[in-house]
């Protein structure tokens, strides 16, 4: 089986890294999640080596954590932050972070590079990946916990276009046998009246009779922006500002409102 982009044969597994951020310093439920996919890979080592550096690749210092372990440091049966964790972080502001790989069928045959990790904003063999958006779906079940703490972020698919995530989107939670009315309540951002409550990356909320909230929301990869390619600029990398408020974030985002990079 394929393991990167040097053999014709797509790999049928695609390793997204998929990090969470459990904000308790600033909500003491620990419903305030923030999470993202770092990358995406075809090649489990690679994924693995990717996963216990990613604190460190977005500019995580490991000494600035009150707390920082990963899963080999102990034997699997001490290991106390779940099975699919391979990191585990506190902030001393009482901020929780944990990496976590989520294993997905690669429906859409993307391939890998020779690490083992599928580029975006690149022209890579015969498929332009303008944007590579993760699609993913948040649990929340009221029922059994009414302030919201008990959550799930699943990866619900990988697409080479930003309309195609979008177009993916209104389609993850309902199909032959579930339609928009098997739920209590079911919103559309583009149906939406008045101010969207949700987030700017939310574009279906649904309600089940059972009492769970789902969330379905388009996201790129964190500072994905410093590297794709604007065609305001010839086609290299866009030298506009970066709109990140974040003071760690030294990366350039494009402003022009009909760049692809958006």
């Amino acid at each position: 089986m394929a393991t990167n982009g040097t053999t014709e044969t797509a790999p049928e597994f695609l390793y997204h890294i998929k990090r969470t951020i459990t904000d308790y310093h600033a909500d003491k439920s620990g419903a305030t999640r923030t999470t993202d996919i770092l990358g995406t890979f075809t090649d489990l080592k690679a994924a693995k080596a990717a996963a216990y550096s990613a604190l460190a690749s977005e500019g995580y210092v490991k000494d600035d954590f009150a707390v920082y372990e990963d899963n080999t440091q102990s034997e699997p049966e001490n290991w106390k932050h779940g099975d699919g964790v391979l990191v585990f972080a506190k902030a001393p502001a009482g901020q929780e972070f944990d990496v976590r790989l989520d294993t997905k069928p690669n429906v859409l045959n993307f391939k890998g590079n020779a690490s083992g990790e599928v580029e975006g904003f690149l022209h890579y063999g015969k498929f332009p990946f303008s944007y590579l958006g993760p699609l993913l779906q948040t649990t929340i079940n009221y029922n059994n916990d009414r302030i919201g703490g008990i959550q799930t972020t699943e990866v619900e698919g990988t697409y080479p276009s930003r309309a195609a995530a979008y177009a993916a989107a209104h389609s993850v939670l309902i199909d032959d046998e579930v339609t928009k009315s098997s739920f209590a309540e079911y919103v559309e951002k583009e149906a939406f009246q008045g101010d969207w409550p949700y987030g700017d990356e939310v574009f279906v909320h649904a309600v089940a009779e059972t009492g769970e909230n789902f969330l379905v929301a388009v996201k790129a990869q964190p500072h994905a922006h410093a590297h794709h390619k604007c065609g305001h600029h010839g086609g290299g990398k866009c030298e506009c500002a970066c709109k990140h408020t974040e003071g760690g974030c030294k990366s350039k985002a494009c402003k022009h409102e009909d760049c692809e990079c958006k």
